[in-house]
Order: structure tokens, then C-alpha cells, then sequence
């Protein structure tokens, strides 16, 4: 049987670490540290990537991970929105943000 881990956390912000993310959909989605881009294929699925992504053979580069969200119901699903732009501008950079002193946040540095 196949068993899908969760790769993001959606409006929930991690405990620790850098705070990494992408707005997708209108909905902040959180994703592990080493995610530098974030992009979507033809079929509305959503992926990160540590490198800026390729197109090759008309999809993107295959050094990507597909990010998969725990739903409502509380299943993993692949994140999946409806194709409002062309696949090729998809592809964009994700936030990085870290906490410091007081409460206050700052862009962390690549």
C-alpha cells in the first residue's frame, strides 16, 4: 500500500525553523526549508523544487517534489487548484522569513 507524507502545512505556521512559503490559491502554504521555487504542471498539480526549474518535454524539470497537503477530512492529498494561467508562469520564488528578537521578522538571507 502506498502512504503519502505530508510535504506542506497549509495556514498553519511550523514551530521552528525558518518560516518558508507560497501563497497558492489565495492560502499560505508552508513547506520545508529547502524549497526555493514552487510551480505547476498542466493538470493543476502543485511542486517545489531546491534548483529554478526547467521546462523539458513540456513539463517541468524532473527535480521537483509534489507538495501534499493534509485535507479537511484529514487524508494526504497532492495539492491540486484549477489551471488559471498558462503552466510555464507557474513557476515563481517562495518566501522566506525568520524570526528574531521581540517577535520581529525579517527576510532571510539565501
Amino acid at each position: 500500500m502506498l502512504t503519502l507524507t505530508p510535504t506542506a502545512v497549509l495556514e498553519k505556521q511550523p514551530d521552528s525553523g525558518p518560516e518558508v512559503f507560497a501563497v497558492i490559491g489565495g492560502k499560505k502554504v508552508f513547506l520545508p526549508a529547502e524549497a526555493k521555487y514552487v510551480m505547476q504542471d498542466r493538470r493543476g498539480l502543485w511542486y517545489y523544487s531546491t534548483r529554478k526549474p526547467r521546462p523539458k518535454e513540456g513539463d517541468w524539470t524532473p527535480n521537483k517534489t509534489s507538495i501534499a497537503c493534509r485535507n479537511e477530512a484529514g487524508y494526504v492529498r497532492a495539492l491540486k487548484t484549477d489551471t488559471e494561467r498558462q503552466w510555464l508562469e507557474t513557476c515563481q520564488r517562495t518566501v522566506r522569513m525568520i524570526s528574531g528578537e521581540a517577535g520581529s521578522r525579517r527576510p532571510a538571507d539565501d
